[in-house]
């Protein structure tokens, strides 16, 4: 329970069901802590009569923790950090039990944008391919418990458009934190909050777009002005645009873009309905 808008839309759609979930957080920096706190508020509110709870743990790890290794200060272990914890979570509960993993389509697959997301400069934190390898490695293990990710054949607009709760998401939409670094705006004296133009942000803008958004960007027009690939601001525009581009040009591309960041050979019976 991550406090973004997928992991929103995956508690929603579990309350809704009659389930009774154990929401697992990591708090890793206070913005973050913030929106899975107001966000848990919220579903408390409007579940009363539901006895779910939250687990919420504050996890950072101290530089020269392992003697002779550099400290590694980006985040590309942290889909292991979460699914540890959730998995730890899990094991508590002493029976068989289901870790969902909510997140869209896009972000799940990864698939490339362009040439410069493929190898380590792009996530696959949620890849269906990753996930089997954990459950392997919980069966190994002797751990009752699997990992799924409900929606990694949806895109962030077709969760939205199908949650079970559409109205209460809205309510709840603007608590909801999806920006890569929602204080990078500060020095232009912003306070926390979406940036606009970052690859999560652009997602979540198309995604809420037929809803109607009522996010606050620092970068409210995206058509207000040219955007130079150069820049930070520019890059993640221009590759939506070139894989846009792309994609019209050679209709049915995408049937093989999704075999690029990784096999989808764990379940067969699914890429079909792609």
């Amino acid at each position: 329970f991550s406090g973004g808008l997928d992991s929103l839309i995956g508690a929603i759609d579990q309350l809704e069901a009659g389930g009774i979930p154990l929401l697992v957080s990591h708090a890793g920096e206070p913005a973050v802590s913030k929106s899975q706190d107001d966000c848990f508020d919220a579903l408390t509110h409007q579940y009363k009569e539901s006895s779910f709870k939250r687990l919420r743990t504050w996890m950072a790890f101290a530089k020269n923790l392992v003697r002779d290794v550099a400290s590694e200060e980006t985040t590309r272990g942290r889909s292991f950090l979460f699914f540890a914890l959730g998995v730890f979570a899990g094991s508590g509960l002493r029976r068989d039990f289901v870790l969902y993993a909510p997140e869209n389509g896009l972000i799940a697959l990864n698939v490339p944008l362009d040439a410069l997301r493929l190898g380590a400069l792009s996530t696959r934190t949620t890849h269906p391919f990753y996930i089997a390898r954990w459950n392997e490695l919980l069966r190994g293990l002797g751990i009752a418990g699997r990992i799924e990710n409900p929606y990694w054949n949806k895109t962030k607009g077709e969760m939205v458009a199908s949650c079970s709760n559409s109205a209460l998401l809205q309510t709840i939409v603007p608590s909801s934190l999806s920006c890569a670094s929602p204080t990078k705006g500060r020095w232009q004296g912003h306070g926390t909050q979406h940036c606009g133009y970052c690859l999560p942000c652009l997602i979540r803008r198309a995604s809420l777009h037929a809803m109607g958004d009522p996010t606050v960007y620092t970068v409210p027009d995206l058509r207000a002005q040219a955007w130079d690939p150069r820049t930070a601001r520019g890059e993640q525009i221009r590759s939506f645009q070139y894989a846009a581009e792309r994609l019209r040009a050679r209709p049915g591309l995408e049937k093989l873009l999704i075999h690029k960041p990784g096999p989808l050979s764990d379940d067969p019976q699914a890429i079909p309905e792609l």
